[in-house]
């Protein structure tokens, strides 16, 4: 019995020996690039992910705005560096120079890197007071990558997929009413009243969308009437675009 428990384990250790000398099964292939966001594991439980993101410049005083694309590929690291394609797709109506500049020109997955992080800077062009524009970029296949994870489905009971390999800005500066501008306060709402009040009571539009508290308003606005009351005296009336003569709500008179 000793003899054939010795027997069977000197046969295993020689399959084993044997088993381990045949190189392993690698996979070969070319690895895939993506854009991150739409694959990215979620920051918190409700978080829905995109493939596009709504650039708006509406509520802030700033004259350009730098955002940023991470572009992911998947496999090991690799010892160089290696150049991705990302191409503008023709359905864009911003345009470069004028909507847009890279801030990074070549799109390249660095040396023993995963990711690469492009970086775009949107103007406050005047088109876009009036219009929302489009800039959408496709990854496209090339000696370094395929382009294999095409999408990623977000609600498995309609099957709503998301694309990874493109990507969409909507970018616009289509002024809106804040969520706590109060007429009786503030009056008729006007981009050119909300401008005006950011800059003289030195703060950011957005703030009037969720932040600001029914004390301050009230206090912004007798202010502001308070300022337009003297830019009178020294004749200096502030008229609102259509010529009328701007005033705040009739709660601060």
């Amino acid at each position: 019995m000793k003899r054939l428990i010795f027997i069977m384990m000197a046969f295993i250790f020689v399959v084993f020996v044997n088993a381990c000398k045949k190189p392993l099964n690698t996979y070969e292939g070319k690895d895939s690039i993506y854009f991150n966001e739409a694959v990215r594991l979620p920051a918190f439980s409700s978080e829905v992910l995109r493939d596009s993101t709504v650039v708006s410049f509406s509520l802030v005083k700033a004259q350009d705005s730098i955002v940023e694309m991470v572009i992911k590929s998947t496999g090991a690291i690799s010892t160089e560096d290696r150049p991705y394609q990302l191409v503008i797709n023709p359905v864009s109506t911003l345009k470069e120079g004028v909507h847009f500049q890279f801030l990074k020109n070549q799109g390249t997955i660095k040396k023993n890197k995963l990711t690469d992080t492009l970086k775009l800077k949107f103007f406050r062009s005047a088109d876009l007071l009036t219009n929302t524009l489009l800039l959408s970029f496709d990854l496209k296949e090339n000696e370094h990558f395929v382009t294999k994870l095409k999408n990623r489905v977000i609600n498995t009971n309609t099957g709503k997929k998301i694309s990874a390999i493109n990507y969409r800005w909507f970018v616009n500066d289509i002024i809106k009413k804040p969520a706590r501008w109060q007429d009786g306060v503030f009056g008729i709402f006007t981009r050119k009243k909300l401008f005006l009040m950011a800059s003289i009571l030195n703060f950011e539009p957005v703030y009037l969308e969720a932040t600001v508290s029914p004390g301050e308003s009230t206090a912004y606005g007798k202010y502001m009437q308070r300022y337009l009351n003297e830019q009178k005296l020294l004749g200096n009336t502030i008229l609102e675009e259509d010529g009328s003569v701007m005033s705040m709500g009739s709660s601060v008179q």
